[in-house]
């Protein structure tokens, strides 16, 4: 009776998934709702928390003044109970969880339930808001960090291609039609050469004739005229002029153009001349064009044996500017999620806490179990008295039965007295025999009596 009366009151949170679809939402957190209440229950069952609750409500006031902040703390979360109520047995499961608390009176339990309450569901949203809105920041940052390495491997690809122009995979086949057409250029003109070269021989030959010939001229003339008459002048010209060209056309190199030709009167020599000089302009240009031709069948060629090479380093580049395009278009679809997951949180459509049953107000104290210990104390008291009457006859030596005599003593027995009592002493063994018996009876309605008043009135 003298036991202080304890109040439990209960509360049941409801955890209430997103209510959009998590087709088109998913959620941020990949935690399980036993582990989030976990970190939850650190939050909102703190030392600076629990205390601020103990001051405001005014809990454990005896205890106070000769007792450490600490202990308070550790006192009320003993006397807090967070269970998970599963909905699938065996498998740890869950969607609800009760938050009980215990006190000495209903009204101060169920004003600290539905503070705790209070602070699990304002924790809940905090929790959820904060991760939402650091996930958004983190994939921001990381997202501009993508942004800049993808700019610069699209720069290294960009300088790789304009460094190395011609030597890249995709314009090998371009490579190969210019290196046959070069081939095939280089065959005409070395065909044409090849014409000019016996055209220039048929004309060496040619010059070589008239040359004698004007040499035979001018021996003539020098019979007759002395080397300062103007006829053997003037066939010294034609002969210095044919040879000039016999020696140029040998040697390959056209006439200067600042040279005038000196006239001819022989009109099939002025032609051979010409030919001469127009079979030099085309040697040479033939030539050139040759050596170009074979120059750029090099290139195409040193272009073609570095293909390999370049489609190497570029699938390298072309590896790593994909992985970090795969990478930054993976974070812009998480950044757009986590955006959405934010604004889930702000407008509260979310996971959340939901209170389907409000702290209660309890009509009875939920401790001590006043029936139980009563019980209790009867059967303690039962098997107490059972030991003693175990023990009483246990140190009682005396005699009852010549039985007992019998087998105690080795000597066979010869006569037994049987108790004789007085008058006297029959009436107060009587007496004592209804007084046992009324107090026992006594005794029985007295312990039947408690324990349906314990019973009643709980």
């Amino acid at each position: 009776m003298k036991l202080p009366d304890r109040y439990v009151s209960q509360a049941t949170l409801l955890v209430v998934q997103q209510q959009v679809s998590q087709r088109y939402v998913e959620p941020d957190s990949t935690i399980t709702l036993s582990d989030a209440i976990q970190a939850m229950k650190l939050e909102v069952l703190s030392q600076s928390r629990l205390l601020e609750i103990i001051n405001d409500l005014g809990l454990y006031e005896a205890s106070k003044e000769r007792t450490f902040p600490e202990l308070l703390v550790e006192k009320m979360r003993k006397d807090l109970d967070i269970q998970p109520l599963e909905t699938s047995p065996g498998r740890n499961e869950f969607n609800a969880f009760t938050i009980a608390f215990t006190a000495g009176t209903p009204q101060l339990a169920q004003e600290v339930t539905s503070r705790l309450t209070s602070l699990f569901i304002e924790q809940n949203l905090k929790t959820r808001g904060e991760q939402a809105a650091n996930t958004t920041k983190f994939l921001t940052e990381e997202l501009d960090a993508a942004k800049q390495r993808l700019a610069e491997e699209e720069a290294r690809l960009k300088a790789f291609k304009t460094s190395n122009a011609g030597e890249l995979p995709e314009q090998q086949q371009a490579n190969l039609a210019a290196l046959t057409e070069a081939r095939l250029r280089l065959e005409t003109a070395a065909s044409s050469l090849t014409q000019t070269q016996q055209q220039r021989s048929s004309l060496e030959l040619s010059i070589s004739e008239r040359l004698a010939r004007l040499q035979s001229e001018k021996t003539a003339l020098l019979i007759h005229y002395t080397t300062q008459h103007p006829e053997v002048m003037k066939k010294d010209q034609e002969i210095t002029q044919v040879k000039s060209v016999l020696e140029r056309l040998t040697a390959g190199t056209p006439s200067p153009v600042s040279l005038a030709p000196v006239p001819i009167d022989d009109v099939g020599l002025d032609a051979i001349l010409q030919q001469a000089d127009a079979n030099m302009v085309q040697l040479a240009t033939l030539s050139a064009q040759q050596k170009k031709l074979e120059e750029e069948i090099e290139r195409y060629q040193e272009r073609l044996s570095l293909t390999p090479l370049r489609e190497q380093q570029l699938a390298e580049i072309l590896r790593d500017d994909d992985l970090y395009k795969k990478g930054y278009t993976d974070l812009v679809n998480k950044k757009l999620q986590s955006e959405m997951s934010a604004n889930l949180e702000e407008k509260q459509v979310g996971q959340q806490f939901r209170l389907v049953d409000p702290p209660s107000l309890p009509a009875k104290p939920s401790s001590p179990k006043r029936l139980q210990i009563s019980l209790g104390g009867l059967a303690g008291c039962i098997l107490i008295s059972i030991a003693l009457g175990f023990l009483v006859e246990m140190r009682d030596t005396s005699f009852h039965t010549e039985k007992a005599v019998s087998q105690y003593c080795s000597l066979p027995l010869v006569i037994g007295v049987p108790l004789v009592r007085t008058p006297l002493e029959r009436s107060l063994h009587r007496w004592r025999i209804a007084f046992e018996y009324v107090a026992g009876c006594a005794m029985c309605l007295g312990v039947c009596a408690a324990e349906i008043y314990v019973f009643l009135n709980g």
